[in-house]
């Protein structure tokens, strides 16, 4: 038999509500499910009745959640306002995340690190967009969300990544906007993209 609530979690979450909340408030059920079911029992109920009848209960499962959806504050902010918490956050860390960088080629040089800074720069400028394309992976999958505005900010976050450039000066560094990289976008989208869709396709299934 399944697990009404594990249902119950998946429906909520499907609908925006915040995975904070839903976790909460799906422990909440299962401790309430399982005290009942304890006091069934102690009264002389069999287990298996019992918790059939706890689960009866506890309440209908449409009206639990009801309860949750009813409260549009309970919903999360990607669910709210998806153009922002899936595409202007993305893109936003990933350009502070570019500009730091070349602050920190600037006093790299001017400390006289400059041999060793660029290598490592130029690591993390690889590094720094997939870890904001699986970031966005993951909160998607972990929120059951669609799939259309992760996918839109993952890849302009990976495009953002391929065309912004810099250039190490003397005492200074210039960050340049050219066209992507085909290449490197190509397999950024391999290690992040790819997975994803293939993760959310698999738990669209289950």
């Amino acid at each position: 038999m399944r697990d009404p609530i594990a249902g119950l979690r998946e429906r909520l979450l499907r609908a925006g509500i915040s995975p904070v909340r839903v976790a909460r408030y799906s422990a909440e059920l299962s401790e309430h499910l399982a005290d009942i079911t304890d006091e069934l029992i102690a009264n002389g109920v069999p287990p298996a009745r019992a918790h059939g009848a706890a689960l009866s209960r506890l309440g209908d499962p449409e009206t639990l959640a009801a309860a949750m959806l009813a409260q549009p504050r309970l919903r999360s902010l990607p669910s709210r306002l998806p153009a922002l918490a899936w595409l202007a956050l993305p893109l936003a860390v990933e350009l502070g995340v570019i500009a730091l960088l070349a602050i920190l080629l600037v006093a790299a040089g001017r400390q006289g690190l400059a041999p060793m800074a660029p290598l490592i720069i130029d690591l993390l400028l690889l590094l720094a967009p997939l870890g904001i394309a699986w970031s966005i992976a993951v909160s998607a999958l972990r929120r059951r969300t669609g799939i259309a505005w992760p996918l839109a900010g993952m890849l302009t976050t990976l495009l953002a990544a391929t065309a912004f450039d810099l250039t190490i000066g003397s005492d200074a560094v210039a960050v340049s906007l050219s066209g992507p990289a085909p290449g490197r976008l190509a397999l950024y989208a391999l290690v992040t993209i790819t997975p994803f869709l293939l993760l959310h396709r698999y738990r669209r299934v289950r």
